[in-house]
Parts: structure tokens; C-alpha cells; sequence
């Protein structure tokens, strides 16, 4: 319960002055603390020293509870992909993609870790978060392209495969959470994890970048998120 207090004290919600508003930040925190799976609207009560019905006042069920926290995560998804000017895309510019994406996967680790079961039992979820990845895949092939007319990324490749290499990404991040919690249960799903997955996600987009680019990048990417770096991403 402590570690569910500490993470409630960190956050900074827009506003506790409703009781919904509570309850939503209550949900993110045990959320992620236990899992969704295991969290139920009477332990997000309890939490919050309010009865089961003043809170099925606002929520219906669970389901609506990650509803309301969904416009968070998909606010979060858009700033942490923001196009760049006419600068173009820098190696440090890249990495803060993936790091900004990897304090999005531990802030939400709870949808990110089980979005299959989520979306599966929401149907108005599921077609928020089709709509989500449509817009990213959309936003990462114009980032691929400006690379490509920038000579940062191999121009062989067209439109299709700029779309693939962007869904092999995403199929990399928003399964990885759920990999590693069905492969090593006993893990603490923290930043380390989520760095370990930005890692993960950048080696797909990796052997299509001019090499030196490519080195900066992931140098910047493995500080960022405080892991060994590679001798190989910084050979030159």
C-alpha cells in the first residue's frame, strides 16, 4: 500500500477536486501497482475512503474507469510525438522519441501491459485505440521520410515498408510489458523495464539509419534510459 501512496503522491493530477477526478488518479496508481486485472471498483473505493455506490455514481464499472483514463494516454502518445521543423530530425531528436515513449509505457504501464485483455472487453476502447495506432503509424512514416529526404535512412524503402517497419515497432512496445510479466512474473514492471522495451522498439527502426546517425542515436537513447551501452552502437 505504501508503494501505491508514493506513486499517488507523485503524480500531479489536473484537478482532485471531484471525486471522479480521485478516482481516476486512485485507478492509475493501483493500476499500475497491481494490475488491472486485479484492481476492482470496491478496492478503488476503499483506497479512496469513499463507498462502493459514490463511486459507481461516476463509474458504471471498471471498463469506464480506463475509459476516462484512456484521452490521458492518448494525449501523452500525441505530445511525445510532436513533427520536428525544418531542422529536420537530429540523432538527440530521435532518442527523445523513444525516451519520451518509455515514460508514457512506465506511467501507464497497467494499459500497456494488458491492452489485448482491455480492448477486448471495451469495444468503444477498442476503437479508441485502433484510432491511436492509425494516427502514430501515420505520424512515423512522415518522421521516416523526413530522415529518408534528410539522408538519415536508407530511401530503397517505400511507403509500404515505412508502415511495416512502424507496426513491427509497435508490435514490439505495446506487447512488451505483457512479455515480460508472463516471462519473468517475479519482475518489478519499472523504468528499467520500459527502457529495456524503447531499446527493443529502436532496433527494429536501427539497421535502416545511416550507421554514424544510427550510433548517436542509440548512445543518447542508452543514457537517457541509464542502460550499459553498446560497443557496437558506438563504433564508427
Amino acid at each position: 500500500m505504501s508503494g501505491v501512496k508514493t506513486a499517488l503522491a507523485r503524480r500531479k493530477p489536473v484537478d482532485l477536486g471531484t471525486n471522479r477526478d480521485r478516482i481516476v488518479e486512485a485507478a492509475i496508481a493501483l493500476f499500475n501497482a497491481r494490475g488491472v486485472r486485479d484492481v476492482t471498483t470496491n478496492h478503488i473505493a476503499g483506497h479512496l475512503g469513499i463507498s462502493p455506490g459514490n463511486l459507481y455514481y461516476h463509474f458504471r464499472n471498471k471498463e469506464e474507469i480506463v475509459r476516462a483514463i484512456f484521452p490521458r494516454i492518448d494525449a501523452a502518445v500525441h505530445a511525445a510525438v510532436e513533427l520536428p521543423g525544418p531542422e529536420g530530425i537530429t540523432p538527440e531528436r530521435l532518442a527523445a522519441y523513444y525516451l519520451a515513449g518509455l515514460e508514457n509505457l512506465s506511467a501507464y504501464r497497467f494499459f500497456f501491459a494488458d491492452v489485448s485483455y482491455l480492448v477486448g472487453r471495451d469495444p468503444e476502447l477498442a476503437v479508441l485505440h485502433r484510432a491511436q495506432h492509425d494516427w502514430l503509424a501515420a505520424t512515423l512514416v512522415t518522421l521516416f521520410k523526413i530522415l529518408q529526404r534528410d539522408g538519415r535512412m536508407d530511401r530503397a524503402l517505400g511507403d509500404a515498408d515505412l508502415h511495416r517497419i512502424a507496426v513491427n515497432a509497435f508490435i514490439i512496445w505495446w506487447s512488451w510489458l505483457g512479455y515480460v510479466r508472463s516471462t519473468t512474473p517475479e519482475v518489478t514492471l519499472d523504468r528499467r523495464v520500459s527502457a529495456a522495451g524503447a531499446l527493443q522498439s529502436f532496433l527494429i527502426l536501427a539497421p535502416y539509419l545511416e550507421p554514424r546517425y544510427r550510433a548517436r542515436a542509440r548512445a543518447v537513447l542508452e543514457r537517457g534510459a541509464r542502460l550499459p551501452r553498446s560497443r557496437v552502437a558506438t563504433r564508427r
